[in-house]
């Protein structure tokens, strides 16, 4: 039973076998370790309970009918595009949009829309000015340009791609 458990989470068994490793070969070096890896959970255990928070309000509040509306496949070319001006203005990192992409798929919006959101979150309209300062407009603008213009065909490839599973799903809250 613990042995299964440790080869489902074989990330956290690696971290694990990781530390003690380094304990055994340095140990205040895996201390030093151990405390600043503390300092990042804690940094940042409560964006991910206040992401959770949102999540579960987005299962809640926003109807299927109404994401599938809006962000499914009846939304035609119109959820695309929505899909792109929203992951541009998109900013954090990204395990807080992947929940919320989940949760948003499981509520009808097609696997186009969460992945053309993925490569706009790239943009990061609010990050442009900064982006300039130190790489140019040039380069800024044909990034931006660039990935934009292959973010729906990529949407739409990635679509074909997955099998339309959302009818088999259910939303758990």
């Amino acid at each position: 039973m613990v042995l299964r458990w440790f080869a489902r989470q074989w990330l956290v068994s690696l971290g694990l076998l990781l530390y003690m490793w380094a304990g055994l070969a340095t140990p205040e070096r895996a201390l030093r370790a151990l405390q600043s890896g503390s300092n990042m959970l804690l940094s940042v255990v409560i964006l991910v309970v206040s992401v959770m928070g949102l999540v579960g309000l987005v299962q809640v509040w926003i109807s299927r009918d109404a994401v599938a509306r809006l962000l499914g496949k009846e939304a035609g070319p119109k959820a695309l595009l929505l899909a792109a001006l929203c992951g541009t203005l998109l900013i954090g990192p990204s395990y807080v949009i992947f929940p919320l992409l989940m949760t948003v798929r499981k509520q009808g919006a097609r696997w186009a829309v969460v992945t053309i959101v993925l490569a706009a979150y790239a943009v990061k309209l609010p990050m442009i000015p900064l982006e300039v300062g130190f790489l140019g407009w040039p380069f800024s603008l044909a990034r931006s340009f660039l990935t934009l213009m292959f973010a729906i065909p990529t949407g739409l490839l990635v679509e074909r791609l997955m099998p339309d599973s959302n009818k088999h799903e259910t939303l758990e809250i």
